[in-house]
């Protein structure tokens, strides 16, 4: 499947954090961290292509692909309550505390993503700039509530 391969190549820069990062982490954590962070490589490496800076615009809808996917993924990797495990995370007690709220502000992303990856397809930088500006304030939502 083309959308497998482009996420095991998608990996690579996430399975190269520090080996002292993943020691600070406990497994739950690092696990939601790494699946979190598609959006950060995708909004960095969509941004470098859409200022001329690096980058194909060629490669723009497989990245917004793998931010889609990732979005499939994301509630789920915080189901798992977490509170009191030692180690390292950027997640707020509150997830768990205001779960309903939190759950479906995850389920707002994925749409967001799959709206952006749809909009990638299509090709139109005006769309997809503004999609892609929808998915980041559904990150920034979020954070702004939920993470350290």
């Amino acid at each position: 499947m083309a959308i497998a391969a482009v996420l095991a190549g998608a990996l690579g820069p996430v399975a190269a954090h520090s080996a002292e990062e993943k020691e600070k982490r406990f497994a739950e954590s690092q696990y939601r961290h790494d699946v979190m962070e598609h959006f950060s490589y995708g909004f960095k490496k969509i941004t470098a292509i859409m200022k001329g800076q690096a980058g194909e615009k060629a490669h723009i809808p497989a990245i917004a692909a793998i931010m889609a996917e990732a979005a499939t993924m994301a509630k789920d990797s915080f189901a798992k309550d977490t509170r009191g495990m030692a180690g390292r995370t950027e997640a707020k007690d509150k997830i768990w505390d205001n779960w309903q709220d939190y759950a479906s502000r995850m389920d707002e992303l994925e749409v967001d993503a799959a709206a952006f990856a749809a909009a990638a397809k299509g090709g139109d930088m005006a769309a997809i700039g503004a999609a892609m500006k929808k998915v980041g304030g559904s990150c920034k939502s979020c954070h702004d509530e939920y993470k350290d």
